[in-house]
């Protein structure tokens, strides 16, 4: 049998793989001065290059030439996958940005992609926010250069990769990019625990890349044009049998595509190049495109006859992934915050450390006239949002900032709320990746206003009973990490704390309570901001008759979801209203 070798489809050199360059160069280089070009028409700085030591195909070829493409491919274009972003990095430290790894948008301003795209060889991670952008808004590798390149650039706020990443195996190999600000694109949403059907063997997927389009190192080139390509999805034990010893039956990846043919003319696969890129199946994201093999003297760098290509398993990594791109907070550092008023009637904001709160920032605008307050990001900008009702006239307002603008301003988004026992902004309730509101009527009816994304709402819709015999309803994210919206509870007469947990199920979201603790009756605030710790859990916050704040963080279990409490704050007995 021939030996073969893995290779991610960056091709770094680990071991056993290597990225797009030369061996010993710790990242993908790209050259071409013909695709250099700066990023805005009145700003010098920075330039984008495509392979350096890589050919880009041309995308007019003559007759008789090959046409670029993913081997086996079809050229794609921006209007069909708006979605697809480019990664770009400073590998050299030259002042230039080099074509590195694909991307999906999977929220205006957060990116899915490969770990190993983010990473060095020992899977420390590269910083993409002082050196590395993201290009969107173009099907054009670096936007196709030239006076007036297409695309738009963002730069990079944080990133995150998933901790389980391994520079061995290529487990868990996916990390989300959080951008500067939102881009004004349609994203996707990444598959769940109740899309696995979508990897039934025999499946169709969808792959997108600007990689390589010849598996031949000495003629090898990379595409001008997005590429796409359709490959069937196949069980793990064919995948481990394909890929033996290299594919990890871990349930972190999967594997797809006809078998390797050796032939570009024949070949349908994803090659070097296409790193990061998204795997599709139904309009959600399945897998992003992880590792291949080569042959082992380097010359055949994909499309190795007889094997499969290994991507990894999104819907299973979700539960870590999806936190990363709902962790909008007020200071945009990944953890959540908490908004507070006195009995006077000034509003503050208190910045979350990871074990407690401390700044306190006085803060904009005045939240006199309303009664509850929730933490929310209503359009999926990456700035915070609350969702409040005003006392005097029972309506619910969205009250936000934008990316251009500090300065909140509020809207009305439903009317005949006053009566209502609890608002609360638990995240995404009905399936389609948008934020929702959720209440409860004074009859104990639960309901639902569906979130559009823009910050306004749908028509109510009844998705549940029996909550009157609740004094606190709370939520904000997965507390079980299933990769459910769940919610937290408190029975009136017994004071005990239950999970009520997510479902699925849009028309049933909820499930039956879950007792946590037997008695929180010595709370008298209880309030769910979100991920207070950064640790990608959810975590509660309570206020002890004293005045103070002790943090109840998250473990992401069914059974004992929140952890034993740690003091967070003391001196709040004086405020009256918390978010």
């Amino acid at each position: 049998m021939e030996t073969r070798v893995r290779v991610s489809r960056h091709r770094r050199p680990f071991r056993r793989v290597r990225t797009l360059i030369a061996a010993g160069v710790a990242a993908l280089s790209l050259a071409a001065g013909a695709f250099a070009f700066t990023a805005q028409a009145d700003d010098p700085g920075p330039q984008f290059l495509a392979p350096k030591g890589y050919k880009v195909a041309d995308a007019s070829p003559t007759s008789g030439e090959p046409s670029p493409r993913i081997i086996g491919g079809t050229t794609t274009s921006f209007s069909s996958a708006p979605y697809m972003v480019q990664l770009l990095f400073n590998h050299h430290n030259d002042g230039y940005l080099y074509f590195t790894c694909g991307g999906t948008l999977v929220a205006p301003n957060k990116v899915l992609t490969a770990a190993h795209c983010v990473t060095d060889e020992f899977g420390g991670p590269l910083n993409y926010a002082t050196d590395g952008l993201v290009l969107a808004g173009t099907s054009k590798l670096v936007g196709g250069g030239g006076s007036t390149p297409e695309g738009t650039d963002v730069k990079v706020r944080s990133q995150w990769v998933h901790p389980g990443y391994s520079t061995e195996t290529f487990s868990n190999d996916i990390a989300v990019l959080t951008l500067a600000k939102p881009l004004p694109y349609k994203p996707l949403q990444l598959a769940g625990p109740d899309d696995l059907a979508s990897y039934n063997a025999g499946t169709n997927s969808i792959t997108l890349g600007w990689g390589l389009t010849s598996s031949d190192a000495d003629t090898a080139t990379l595409a001008s044009t997005l590429q796409q390509v359709v490959l069937p999805l196949h069980s793990n034990q064919e995948c481990v049998e394909n890929l033996n010893p290299f594919f990890q039956d871990n349930g972190t990846m999967f594997c797809a595509g006809q078998p390797g043919t050796g032939s570009d003319a024949t070949g349908k696969t994803p090659c070097p190049g296409d790193s990061g890129g998204p795997v599709l199946v139904k309009g959600k994201v399945v897998g992003v495109v992880s590792w291949g093999i080569n042959s082992a003297d380097g010359q055949q760098l994909c499309n190795v006859a007889g094997a499969y290509e290994a991507f990894a398993h999104v819907a299973n990594l979700k539960s870590a992934a999806q936190p990363r791109i709902d962790n909008t907070d007020l200071t945009r550092d990944g953890r959540a915050d908490l908004f507070a008023r006195t009995s006077a009637g000034a509003d503050y904001s208190f910045t979350s450390n990871g074990v407690g709160f401390s700044t306190k920032t006085a803060f904009s605008g005045t939240y006199s006239g309303y009664n509850i307050v929730a933490q929310t990001d209503l359009n999926r900008d990456g700035y915070q949002d609350f969702v409040v009702r005003q006392t005097s006239t029972g309506e619910l307002r969205w009250v936000r900032r934008s990316a251009t603008s500090s300065t909140y301003v509020s809207g009305r988004i439903a009317s005949g709320f006053g009566t209502y026992r609890a608002i609360l902004a638990p995240g995404d309730v009905t399936g389609d990746a948008n934020p929702d509101v959720v209440g409860v009527s004074s009859s104990g009816a639960l309901v639902v206003l569906p979130g559009n994304g823009a910050g306004g709402v749908g028509t109510l819709k009844v998705i549940g009973s029996g909550y009157q015999k609740y004094n606190a309803v709370r939520g904000h994210g997965d507390f079980n990490g299933d990769s459910r919206t769940d919610l937290i509870v408190r029975n009136s007469s017994s004071t005990a704390l239950y999970l009520i947990p997510g479902t699925g199920n849009a028309s049933a979201p909820f499930g039956a309570p879950v007792l946590q603790a037997s008695s929180w009756g010595t709370y008298n605030a209880i309030i769910t901001p979100g991920d207070v710790s950064g640790d990608g859990k959810p975590d509660v916050v309570t206020r002890t008759s004293s005045g103070a704040l002790q943090l109840h963080r998250g473990n992401g279990t069914t059974t004992g979801t929140l952890r034993a409490p740690v003091q967070a704050g003391t001196g709040f007995a004086g405020y009256n209203l918390f978010g």
